[in-house]
């Protein structure tokens, strides 16, 4: 029997099989963004993803396995494909989980379009988790509070 996938609540569910896969995700919990942020669901390279047709969009994505060792600096300029005119705009080293995180603010574009991004890097039990936050320059600090929620209730490992 497979096991489910996916998330509930506040809770994101790892595969439990096939075991080559199961092994290369977790289960973690977070916040909940709040009123009219709306699941998205299968995307791929993402776990956990919400839009806001007026704020933005906030995804979590877990790797667990194979990410190599690169700094947090390298994983998050590693978040940059596919974007140009990439500015960090603010960039912290902190924590998070009771870990070191990159906390970081960009703005930069993709096809042609200006976004701010909010991102949150940290590592920990052999896995590698980014949280980032997207919004129109002019909408990004509207839904920031939204993704502080969100980051302020993440947990790993999570038991039981």
């Amino acid at each position: 029997m497979l096991g489910c996938a996916g998330w509930r609540g506040d809770t994101y569910y790892a595969h439990r099989t096939p075991p080559k896969r199961a092994r290369k995700e977790t289960t973690f919990r977070f916040g909940d963004p709040g009123a009219g942020w709306n699941a998205v669901r299968n995307l791929k390279d993402v776990q956990v993803a919400w839009v806001h047709n007026d704020l933005g969009v906030i995804e979590l994505h877990a790797q667990c396995d194979d990410q190599g060792d690169s700094t947090l600096d390298q994983y998050t300029d590693h978040m940059r494909i596919d974007w140009t005119a990439w500015k960090v705009d603010s960039q912290e080293q902190t924590k998070l989980l009771g870990r070191a995180a990159l906390h970081t603010v960009v703005t930069a574009e993709l096809d042609g379009v200006a976004r701010r991004n909010e991102m949150w890097v940290v590592k920990k039990n052999g896995c590698l988790f980014d949280l980032r936050y997207s919004a129109s320059p002019t909408q990004f600090e509207r839904g920031r509070k939204d993704f502080a929620k969100v980051v302020a209730g993440f947990r790993f490992p999570v038991r039981g």
